[in-house]
This record gives structure tokens, C-alpha cells and sequence, in this order.
């Protein structure tokens, strides 16, 4: 007697249909610039995928000319990224047009070698515990500092 339902049935993974490699045949690109955004998508390397509307940017603080690094301030938490040539990262979020951030992985993409593009080296999310102003249990988030 068959099975009826065999083809329904979950197959075990074999070893050769395990993904060998993460990484992609496109570029890494750190951020793209659109007309009309209105989510800013912040892809990290382990951790996952924010996608924030831009109603709740509070503000960005930045170190101007160096572009290593800046922070989003939400609402809700605080986004650190540092890289270098930020500069245009910086400038499309302030005019609320990047569409997304990502931190380089080099899991999926090889090693840029463009040495004057946006590069993003990390993201960090700090939630804040209390959201409300002058709340008692707000984490102290770093402000951008200069290059060394």
C-alpha cells in the first residue's frame, strides 16, 4: 500500500542541498537615497532587521567633516553607526530619504574596495528602557566622537 500523502511530506535536508555560501555575486552598498521614504531599514550582520518610520526620528548627531560616525535618536532607542565617508549617509537622512543602512557582512558580500565609498563597520540599537522625558531609567548613549 502507498502513501497518498508521501509528496506532502516534509524530506529531510541532505547535505548537498544545505546552502554553501551566503554571499552574494552584488556589491556591498551601505545605504541607498530615494524620494519619498518613509521607513528607514537598518539591516545588521547578527541581529534583526529594523525598519523605523521616520516620524520618530528625533534627531542625528554626527562629527561633521569626519564621517566616521553618527546616532539616530528615536523615540524609542537610539541607533550608533560608525564607518567612514558617512557624509552622505548623514546628509540623505536628514533630508529623510535613505531608504536603508546596512552594516557590512562578510558573510555576504566580499571586501568593498572602493576606499572613498560609505562604508558601515557597525550598527548598534539601544533600546530605551523608559521612553517618557526625564525617565529615571534612560541608558547614557555616547556621543559621536572624533576619529583617532
Amino acid at each position: 500500500m502507498t502513501d497518498p500523502l508521501a509528496k506532502f511530506r516534509k524530506q529531510p535536508l541532505t547535505p548537498s542541498d544545505t546552502p554553501r555560501s551566503l554571499k552574494t555575486s552584488e556589491p556591498y552598498i551601505a545605504f541607498d537615497a530615494k524620494d519619498n521614504v518613509d521607513r528607514l531599514i537598518i539591516r545588521r550582520s547578527m541581529n534583526p532587521t529594523r525598519s523605523p518610520r521616520y516620524l520618530y526620528l528625533k534627531d542625528i548627531a554626527y562629527d561633521a567633516e569626519f564621517g566616521t560616525n553618527f546616532a539616530l535618536y528615536f523615540e524609542f532607542m537610539v541607533v550608533v553607526v560608525r564607518g567612514r565617508n558617512l557624509q552622505p549617509v548623514i546628509l540623505a537622512l536628514q533630508k529623510n530619504a535613505a531608504e536603508f543602512i546596512y552594516e557590512f557582512d562578510p558573510d555576504r558580500w566580499e571586501m568593498p574596495t572602493d576606499e572613498k565609498a560609505p562604508f558601515i563597520h557597525s550598527i548598534e540599537v539601544l533600546e530605551q528602557e523608559d521612553a517618557s522625558p526625564g525617565g529615571e531609567n534612560r541608558r547614557e548613549i555616547p556621543a559621536p566622537s572624533k576619529p583617532h
